[in-house]
C-alpha cells in the first residue's frame, strides 16, 4: 500500500502529534512514579535517628530528635536552583508567621564555599545542613523537594517541586496537627 503524496504531510503531522502525546504521558507518569517512590523510601527511614552535619560553627552535628514536639520541614535546596531559592524565600515568610516551625535547609550538590557565602548573605532562621548524602540515599527525584515531619517525629508528607501553594496547604495542616 502506498501513501498518496498529497497526504504525506498530514500523515507526518498526525504521527508527530501522537508521538508528542506519548512523550508527555510518559514524562508525567515517570515523574509521579518517582514522587511516589520518594515518599515510600522516606517511610522506610527511621526519621528520629537522622543526624546532619551543620554549616553553623557552634556545633558540628544536629539531630532531628532534638526537635521532638516541633513541626519540621527538610527543604532540599541548592544555590544553583532558582526554584529552590524561591521556596526558601517562601519558607522564610511562612516561618515568620509560624516560629515553632523548624526548617532544615539541606544544601545538596553544591560547593561548600558557595553554600557558606549564600548562608552569610541571608538572614534566615533556618538550620543549614549538608543534605547531599541523605538526598542521594533517598533518591530524591528533584530540587527543590521537601519532607514534612509532624510533632510526633513521624513522616507527615512529602513534596517534590516548587509549588508553594500546595506546600502552604500541607504546612497549614502540619501546624494544625
Amino acid at each position: 500500500m502506498r501513501l498518496d503524496p498529497k497526504y504525506f504531510n498530514l500523515f507526518i503531522v498526525i504521527l508527530a502529534f501522537i508521538t508528542m502525546l506519548v512523550i508527555i504521558y510518559g514524562t508525567i507518569s515517570y515523574t509521579q512514579n518517582q514522587a511516589g517512590d520518594f515518599r515510600e523510601t522516606v517511610l522506610e527511614i527511621p526519621l528520629d535517628t537522622l543526624s546532619f552535619k551543620t554549616y553553623e560553627y557552634e556545633q558540628e552535628m544536629v539531630d532531628l530528635s532534638d526537635f521532638q514536639n516541633s513541626p519540621v520541614i527538610i527543604q532540599f535546596w541548592s544555590t544553583w536552583s532558582g526554584k529552590s531559592l524561591a521556596v526558601n524565600s517562601f519558607l522564610e515568610e511562612y516561618k515568620s508567621n509560624h516560629p515553632e516551625l523548624i526548617v532544615f535547609a539541606a544544601a545538596i550538590r553544591d560547593d561548600e564555599k558557595l553554600i557558606v557565602n549564600h548562608i552569610n548573605s541571608e538572614n534566615r532562621d533556618f538550620l543549614y545542613v549538608e543534605g547531599t548524602p541523605f538526598f542521594q540515599e533517598l533518591l530524591v527525584p528533584g530540587v527543590p523537594s521537601q519532607i514534612l515531619i509532624g510533632r510526633d517525629g513521624k513522616l507527615f508528607d512529602t513534596q517534590v517541586g516548587d509549588d508553594v501553594f500546595t506546600l502552604e496547604e500541607k504546612l497549614n495542616r502540619l501546624m494544625d496537627e
